[in-house]
């Protein structure tokens, strides 16, 4: 429905945002306020009437674009029968489902999904699942978390104790201690000054290092994401995943994906680690997981994993939050993977990918683009494009 507004409307609009509204990562001082107003597919437009492409998808979200009325009818249906109850000890349908249909699409063994509200609590969530896991295993020494540079990882403390922007960092030291940072496997700006093709993949050997150095009764944890996102959409090379899960389970340490970005289709797969080639034992998911339709993230966890929480009161997982497994947002999210499938997303983003990255080539001949970029594959004959291409300028 569109709602017809004065100049007078739009204006109070404006000034109650100046006012009252305080936006994450904005500074309000001066700011021309944009106030979005509706959207329909892939365009986005604003209380003026201007339309914009939402090529960032709401902060790579909307992974199957705005106005899907499948998505509209299910949370309804449930409000109407089940708009909230807690799952504490409890489940509801939704949640319940949806969950079985997470199972079916994350690679191996992660069979088991811990719902959260979005992905830094996600990321917050598995670090937690982590610590406790090696509690209950009998090494609680083991609580150290590596983490990379250029990582976004969300803006919980934890998450920003993993963070590898510095802009993002600084203005909350000091941060908890445990963390461990690690350059980025990003071969355009190589930390250690080496060259693709000739160099000794010291981005993935810093991880054997580090453990050696901190000792491996200490490190317990490896949490990156998959293909860095909004530290410069870079995905590593083939062969840096399989390599760093090689060393961590030499070394007794785990490894979350962070997905959030990733996950659900946006790179061709259901989850980018499948054409990287790692083996997480805990995958952070959240975005394109309900399409941001309503608030959701999980923490998918292996067998292995949720196993060391079985047993006793004392081994069960103690955090939780009394929006987990919210029945409206499950409804969202399984009407969302729904259509994914259905629609076979993931394969259109996997047929479109490559001509993006041949037309993003072409920006090679401008002198101020530096670097073009997408996405690798571990094995040539399972090579897929992806969407999440970028091109990095002087």
């Amino acid at each position: 429905m569109t709602i017809t507004r004065t100049e007078a409307d739009i204006h109070l609009l404006e000034q109650q945002m100046a006012d009252h509204l305080w936006p994450p990562f904005t500074q309000m001082q001066g700011i021309a306020p944009i106030i979005m107003d509706r959207a329909e597919g892939a365009m986005v437009y604003d209380i003026n009437g201007n339309a914009y492409i939402d090529a960032f998808a709401s902060l790579w979200t909307v992974n199957v674009g705005h106005g899907r009325q499948e998505i509209f009818d299910a949370i309804q249906e449930q409000a109407q029968k089940l708009a909230i109850y807690h799952i504490f000890q409890i489940a509801n349908e939704p949640s319940i489902r949806l969950a079985a249909k997470m199972a079916e699409h994350m690679p191996g063994d992660l069979n088991h999904v811990f719902f959260t509200q979005g992905g830094g609590e996600s990321v917050e969530t598995a670090v937690k699942i982590a610590r406790q896991y090696w509690r209950n295993k009998g090494k609680g020494t083991k609580y150290m978390v590596m983490f990379r540079d250029r990582s976004y990882h969300g803006t919980t403390m934890t998450s920003t104790s993993a963070q590898g922007l510095t802009v993002n960092r600084q203005k909350f030291e000091p941060l908890l201690p445990g963390f461990i940072k690690l350059g980025a496997p990003y071969c355009y700006r190589c930390a250690w000054n080496q060259t693709y093709g000739e160099c000794r993949m010291e981005c993935a050997k810093v991880v054997e290092r580090e453990i050696a150095f901190y000792g491996p009764e200490n490190v317990g944890t490896l949490l990156g994401e998959t293909m860095i996102g909004t530290g410069g959409v870079i995905p590593p090379p083939p062969e840096y995943w399989p390599m760093v899960c090689d060393i961590c389970k030499a070394n007794d340490v785990l490894v979350i994906n962070d997905e959030v970005i990733t996950g659900f289709g946006r790179s061709g797969t259901w989850f980018a680690a499948e054409q990287l080639g790692s083996d997480p034992d805990m995958v952070t998911m959240a975005k394109g997981l309900s399409s941001g339709y309503l608030p959701l993230g999980a923490v998918g966890a292996r067998d292995h994993v949720y196993e060391a929480f079985l047993g006793g009161p004392g081994e069960a997982f103690m955090s939780g939050a009394t929006y987990h497994g919210h029945p409206l947002c499950s409804a969202a999210g399984l009407a969302n993977l729904e259509i994914i499938e259905r629609e076979k997303l993931f394969e259109q983003a996997r047929e479109t990918g490559p001509y993006m990255q041949q037309q993003l080539q072409t920006l090679r001949d401008i002198p101020i683009v530096t670097d073009v970029r997408e996405c690798p594959s571990v094995s040539a004959t399972t090579r897929i494009g992806t969407p999440l291409a970028s091109a990095s300028v002087a």
